[in-house]
């Protein structure tokens, strides 16, 4: 699949919308050769997975392990991580984009990316010197090389979101023997799809000459032009579908041709999910196929050894049938006393003859010689004696060709087994709520938290509603929690067990989990008694507010975790919060305690220790796929260590 310049105008925009001010490059990993995976995080938004790749530039619901070295990898790693997304731009309508990153100190770096030929990833500086590039270039018109500026390629032909009717009517002029196909694709660097779609759509027979083509006809053309690039580059009236070869994703597109209505088309969302699939297609495809190399080496030796011994067997069994049929022939002729005539007729009409070797006569038929006899019932025996000697032999080749089906269907099992769980798993969907501290109460009631300063700010004024109420621990570097609809059962004492839950969540994720504190206050407040200003000369920092009016205290809250498994949706997640919360959800926990181990080591205990207690189950597998990643940011901050693991109630 090849994106054009007015696709890749959509993706650019849908990916400039959604990767809003905010999010920076919190990891880069290598996929093949020729593609990279960027992770864009948000303090208050979904994590958005982007693909830079020879082949386009799109954002993916996949996660993407490597499957083939990058020798951008760990430039890209250096110079792109922790850097924010500044700009995403296309070069006008040429398939050239370029991404435009600044690091915290200000340092600049420019991510081109170009998916015409062969395609290319170059990094550069802010002044346009590459610092790294994929494939370098020298041909006539350009060179691209380390340490030197970057040079975009020539544009071909008129910018076709620039193109105006008097430029279509002057190279029409110009057009000499193109027919009108040809015409529109040179002339405005449209690809054949969407050339015969214009076409289609304008009422133009494409085989006319577009040197004959009236101004009226132009004129058609142009309007149907800038409507149709319109549509696909800004979204408006897209029906994407992707066109497929069985189950093999082929090809994406934003709206239905009169040639893709002929294929077999699936829809999909949007053009954006097309794209997805089509090219994550032949990523997956890469990946399949470089961790298979060898076992696919080893098949096909065996499938060749297979085709030599069904040869063989054929070979055998037809040489066998023609004795056969010769001895059964020699058999009957041997009751009638026969002449020589007779017997050398029955012998042409086989195929066979009498030859004779040092005065030694024999019936050679099929290759195969039997001594001639003066009995003919006695050769016809021997025939048939040769004729079984040949099936036993066939007997053995079947049972080699048997042996080589199953070492095939072994093999091939294995390989199938590594395309199933190849590089690569869907994101699913998660709830707004999951990309801060959460969790519900034994009550049922959901609490969010803040993980720092912004998320905090966040949480209070985009989250909180006047149905909620609001925790907050008297400690320097306290979360700010809320717990959703829960004014009213508050103030009834119907939920008490729910906010000490909510107050030891508070204190736990607190400074005073790092400070090694084993007890701390915490109080809940309405969503009135928050003033999101400062008063009047005075300065909040980012993520502090003002609080009026009576403070609801929990005195002297024990700070204690845990880290469990849980249900959501459907799906298994990770959740930390009071021990009586997650055990009472969870299908695994762990208690955690201060101190002891940094937040990666107790993660991968507290991984180890879910796995081993999962057993020999799909839950095992799914835990194993949740990453590292994930345990860390669900932990406090500050050292932690696991008490004791187990399983919870909803595992029982």
């Amino acid at each position: 699949m090849e994106l054009s310049g007015i696709e890749l105008r959509y993706l650019v925009n849908e990916i400039r919308s959604r990767v809003t001010s905010g999010y920076y490059v919190s990891g880069v990993n290598a996929i093949t050769k020729s593609s990279l995976l960027l992770k864009l995080h948000h303090p208050t938004q979904e994590d958005i997975m982007l693909v830079l790749s020879a082949r386009g530039v799109w954002i993916t619901r996949l996660k993407f392990k490597a499957v083939e070295e990058n020798s951008l990898a760990s430039v890209a790693q250096k110079e792109l991580e922790r850097a924010k997304l500044d700009l995403i731009d296309q070069a006008g309508s040429e398939r050239v984009v370029s991404m435009k990153l600044r690091h915290p100190d200000g340092k600049v770096r420019i991510v081109v990316c170009e998916f015409f030929g062969e395609g290319n990833l170059a990094i550069c500086d802010e002044g346009m010197q590459i610092i790294a590039i994929l494939n370098p270039i020298h041909v006539r018109h350009r060179t691209l090389n380390l340490g030197l500026r970057y040079a975009y390629p020539p544009s071909r032909g008129v910018d076709v979101f620039e193109v105006t009717l008097e430029q279509m009517l002057s190279l029409r002029n110009e057009a000499k023997n193109l027919d009108v196909l040809r015409w529109i694709g040179r002339s405005v660097s449209m690809p054949k799809k969407f050339v015969e779609e214009v076409a289609k759509r304008a009422g133009i027979e494409a085989d006319r000459q577009a040197a004959r083509l009236s101004d009226e006809e132009v004129e058609k053309i142009y309007s149907t032009v800038k409507s149709l690039v319109n549509d696909v580059s800004a979204g408006k009236n897209h029906e994407p579908v992707i066109i497929m070869a069985g189950e093999k994703p082929l090809e994406a597109l934003p709206i239905m041709t009169e040639e893709a209505a002929k294929a077999n088309t699936k829809k999909a969302a949007s053009y954006m999910d097309a794209v997805d699939e089509a090219l994550s297609s032949e990523i997956l495809d890469i990946g399949r196929s470089s961790k298979t190399v060898e076992l696919d080496r080893q098949i096909a030796v065996l499938e060749h050894d297979l085709d030599e011994q069904n040869k063989a067997k054929e070979a055998v069994m037809q040489k066998s049938a023609a004795i056969r049929k010769l001895a059964d022939g020699l058999m009957a002729l041997s009751y009638q006393n026969p002449d020589d005539g007779k017997i050398h007729d029955m012998l042409a009409a086989n195929s066979a003859s009498i030859v004779k070797e040092k005065a030694v006569k024999y019936v050679e038929v099929v290759g195969e010689q039997i001594e001639m006899q003066a009995n003919l019932a006695k050769v016809s025996s021997m025939l048939f004696a040769r004729a079984k000697e040949m099936e036993r032999g066939g007997a053995s080749i079947e049972e080699a060709r048997s042996k080589l089906l199953a070492q095939i269907e072994k093999l091939r099992n294995q390989t199938a087994a590594i395309h199933k769980k190849v590089i690569v798993k869907e994101q699913t969907a998660k709830e707004w709520y999951e990309r801060y501290r959460w969790f519900l109460t034994t009550d049922g009631l959901l609490a969010i938290g803040g993980r720092d300063a912004s998320s905090n700010s966040a949480l209070i004024r985009k989250h909180l509603t006047e149905d909620d109420i609001v925790f907050h621990a008297e400690v320097h570097g306290s979360p700010f929690f809320i717990v959703k609809n829960a004014v009213a059962s508050a103030y009834e004492g119907r939920i008490d067990s729910s906010l000490l839950q909510v107050a030891k969540a508070t204190v736990s994720f607190s400074r005073a989990w790092k400070d090694g504190l084993s007890s701390a206050d915490a109080y809940w407040i309405t969503p009135g008694q928050i003033k999101k200003g400062a008063p009047t000369g005075q300065f909040l920092p980012k993520g502090s507010f003002v609080i009026e009016g009576k403070r609801n205290y929990f005195k002297g809250v024990e700070i204690r975790l845990a880290i469990g498994i849980v249900q959501l949706d459907g799906r298994e997640t990770l959740v930390c919060g009071p021990e009586e919360a997650i055990k009472n959800r969870a299908m695994f926990y762990s208690v955690l305690l201060q101190g002891g181990m940094d937040p990666m080591t107790a993660a991968k205990k507290a991984k180890s220790e879910f796995v081993k207690i999962a057993g020999d189950s799909e839950t095992a597998e799914t835990i194993k796929r949740i990453s590292l990643d994930d345990f860390v940011r669900a932990l406090p901050t500050g050292q932690s260590r696991i008490s004791f693991t187990a399983r919870g109630q909803a595992d029982k």
